[in-house]
């Protein structure tokens, strides 16, 4: 595979998607002056800054734009490696299928072409996954570090595994889910979306929740509901202990989609992880809180150095 460079950063070309479908955002990635390279015109990312690299990976029906004010204030430090997953934003025409294990491959791939070391890799919700699966089927020697923002080992909930999608979410309530999710996308949006945002907060929060609807609307409702059938039979519990790199684990208190058990799971076992709780947070701390998911994302990376991570630069 080869990476090649976009004519037009971040802008969305699958059928059906609203003309604005990134709006403001979009418009704002398009000025940074970042390197926007193409796996195999199929797969984007925006390539922006220098320094040591901070992979960040999006999460389920959203992109990497979603990611916005991490790229505004990071990339003075960082190198900010930011992809649309395959069937999201930029990478919406790519072809399936539309699985876990094809997004890792896919991720795998893009950073063997960037010939990238020392990541500091950030993974929010469905993007923590496909990070988990891309270490524990190819390695984790490019990675220094990982952080996992608000995600679960394991969705379904079973006897003895209660940490998986909040509400008791267990395989007869996917078997309706996801048949809901194929009849009537555009309904399934709607009601998804808030849950994005802080419990009790969605009134504060309704622009990012409309912006979220508005995106997840735009992508194929074939393509979502594949990857979410792959993400609901996926089980990395026993894969954690075998995570060689420091983890950081961070929580929103308020989330609608995982109880705090999950994160303190998580934290007890990955050999070298700890949580950090974000008090005003949902699902999304990083577009919530973002100022302190930021410099969170700093303290971890400072951390890393001594582990073998290239020395982070200082403003």
């Amino acid at each position: 595979m080869g990476v090649a460079h976009a004519q037009r950063p971040w802008k969305h070309k699958g059928s059906g998607a609203p003309a604005s479908a990134e709006g403001a955002t979009g418009r704002l990635l398009e000025s940074l002056d970042g390197r926007n390279n193409q796996l195999d015109g199929n797969i984007f990312c925006l390539d922006q800054g220098t320094g040591a690299p901070l992979l960040l990976v999006h999460g389920w029906a959203l992109h990497g734009g979603f990611f916005l004010p991490q790229i505004q204030a990071l990339c003075q430090r960082f190198r900010v490696i930011v992809p649309d997953l395959a069937g999201h934003g930029r990478s919406s025409r790519a072809a399936g299928p539309f699985t876990i294990r094809r997004l890792a491959d896919d991720l795998h791939a893009l950073l063997e072409r960037l010939g990238v070391s020392d990541v500091l890799a950030v993974g929010w919700s469905m993007g923590a996954m496909v990070l988990w699966d891309l270490m524990a089927r190819h390695g984790a020697e490019r990675f220094g570090g990982l952080a996992v923002e608000d995600m679960t080992p394991r969705i379904l909930n079973a006897p003895g595994w209660q940490f998986g999608l909040s509400g008791g979410y267990d395989g007869e309530a996917d078997k309706h889910f996801q048949s809901a999710m194929r009849r009537d996308w555009a309904g399934h949006v709607a009601a998804f979306a808030p849950r994005i945002c802080a419990r009790g907060l969605q009134k504060e929060r309704s622009a990012l929740i409309e912006r979220a609807a508005v995106e997840m609307a735009a992508n194929a409702a074939g393509a979502m509901a594949d990857l979410w059938a792959s993400m609901v039979a996926q089980d990395y519990r026993t894969a954690l202990r075998s995570i060689p790199v420091p983890a950081l684990i961070a929580h929103g208190a308020l989330s609608q989609l995982y109880p705090a058990q999950t994160a303190e799971y998580l934290s007890a076992q990955i050999p070298n992880a700890h949580r950090i709780v974000f008090p005003r947070s949902g699902h999304a701390p990083h577009l919530e809180e973002p100022e302190r998911f930021n410099l969170a994302i700093e303290e971890f990376a400072a951390s890393l150095v001594g582990a073998g991570r290239r020395q982070v630069a200082r403003a």
